[in-house]
C-alpha cells in the first residue's frame, strides 16, 4: 500500500491507494488484521537489508531512465520506527492508531516540510524471522507488480530513500520511504522541468496573465521592470520559510526611487507551493497563474481595468518550496 504526502499549493494532499496482491507470502493489503505474538522484534542485518533495498529500487528506476536515489538518515529512521510500531501495536496501515502519518514521521526525524514524502508498506505472514535479502527482493517484486506502489518507486522529483523492516512470530513488516523536491503540479507528462532564467520570469508571467485578460476583452498589462524589482525586494530570501506568509507590508517603499511617482496605486498578491521542484520553471509559472486566477480574492484584481502594469518575482529554496509575488500597478 502506497501513500503520497506533500504540500502543493500550500495544502497537504494525501493520496491513499489500497491494493491486493501477493508474491509468495507477501501481502499488500489492509484486509487482514495482524495477530500479536510473543518474542522480541528482529530486523536481521539492517544495514545489509537497506543496501539491498536501495539497490533494488535503483535498479528498477534505472530501467526507466530515472536517476538513482541515496539513503537518507531521516527516511531510514522514519521507516524503521513505523515498521517496529506496526509490530508492537498490532496494526497494518500508513497512519498509526494515534494519527501519525508518513510526513509526520519524516518531520519528527528532522526532515524538511518542503519536500514530498511517499511511503510503501508490505507484510509477510508465515515467514522466517529475522528477514534476509531474499525477503527484501520479494517485497520489491510485490511493490513493482502493484501499480500504485510502482508509481511511488518510479516517481520523478525524488532524491532520497529509506527502508525499515521488523519481524516477530513469523510476520515481517517492511516500509519504503521516499522524499525529494518533487515537480511542478503543472508539469506535463512529456515536459521536462527546464529552469526559466530569472530575467525572463516577470515578462513571461505578465504574458500569461494577459492571455486571460484578453479573453475578458481587457487591454494587456505592461511588463514593468520597476514593479518586478519591487516584487523581488518584497520576497523572502531562499533561506526563509517560503511556505509561510511573510513579506513587507510597505509596498511603495519597495519601489526604486525613480519609480515612486509613476504609480497612483499598487496591489500585491503572492502564492506558494511545496514539493513542487527545485528550480523555477515554465510549469511553475503556469501553476502560480492558476492559483491567482482561481482565487476569488485575487482574480478580480488581475482582471481589472484599474491596473495597467505588472511585475513578478519568484524564489525557490532548492528543496521543493517556492514562492511567487505579483505586483500590479496603476500608472499616473
Amino acid at each position: 500500500m502506497p501513500i503520497t504526502e506533500g504540500r502543493p499549493s500550500e495544502k497537504k494532499n494525501i493520496f491513499l491507494f489500497l491494493a491486493r496482491g501477493a508474491i509468495g507470502a507477501v501481502t499488500l493489503s489492509l484486509a487482514l488484521v495482524l495477530a500479536g505474538g510473543a518474542g522480541a522484534q528482529e530486523a536481521g542485518d539492517l544495514d545489509a537489508l537497506r543496501d539491498k533495498a536501495l539497490a533494488q529500487v535503483n535498479e528498477d528506476r534505472a530501467a526507466h531512465d530515472l536517476p538513482p536515489l541515496t539513503l537518507g538518515d531521516a527516511l531510514n529512521a522514519a521507516a524503521q520506527s513505523h515498521a517496529e510500531d506496526m509490530v508492537e501495536n498490532d496494526y497494518y496501515a500508513h497512519v498509526s492508531p494515534s494519527g501519525v502519518g508518513p510526513q509526520d514521521r519524516y518531520l519528527d526525524q528532522g526532515g524538511s516540510r518542503a519536500k514530498i514524502v511517499r511511503e510503501n508498506i508490505a507484510r509477510c505472514t508465515g515467514c522466517d524471522v529475522p528477514p534476509d535479502t531474499e525477503r527484501v527482493e520479494a517485497f520489491e517484486e510485490g511493490w513493482m507488480n502493484s501499480p500504485p506502489h510502482r508509481e511511488n518507486i518510479l516517481s520523478r522529483g525524488l532524491e532520497h530513500f529509506g527502508f525499515g523492516i521488523a519481524g516477530e512470530a513469523g510476520q515481517i513488516f517492511a516500509v519504503q520511504t521516499f522524499a525529494g523536491p518533487g515537480t511542478s503540479p503543472e508539469l506535463g507528462p512529456d515536459e521536462t522541468a527546464e529552469p526559466i532564467l530569472e530575467a525572463e520570469r516577470s515578462k513571461t508571467m505578465v504574458e500569461m496573465l494577459n492571455r486571460a485578460r484578453e479573453r475578458q476583452g481587457l487591454d494587456g498589462l505592461a511588463a514593468n521592470e520597476a514593479l518586478a524589482e519591487a516584487a523581488r525586494d518584497l520576497l523572502p530570501g531562499e533561506d526563509a520559510d517560503l511556505l509561510a506568509q511573510n513579506g513587507r507590508s510597505d509596498i511603495f517603499a519597495s519601489l526604486p526611487d525613480r519609480a515612486h511617482r509613476d504609480f497612483g496605486a499598487l496591489q500585491v498578491t503572492s502564492a506558494g507551493c511545496g514539493g513542487c521542484g527545485a528550480d523555477i520553471t515554465h510549469a511553475d509559472l503556469r501553476h502560480f497563474r492558476e492559483q491567482w486566477l482561481d482565487n476569488p480574492q485575487f482574480a478580480p484584481m488581475i482582471l481589472s481595468d484599474r491596473f495597467d502594469a505588472a511585475g513578478a518575482a519568484f524564489v525557490a529554496d532548492g528543496e521543493g518550496a517556492k514562492r511567487a509575488l505579483l505586483l500590479l500597478g496603476a500608472t499616473r
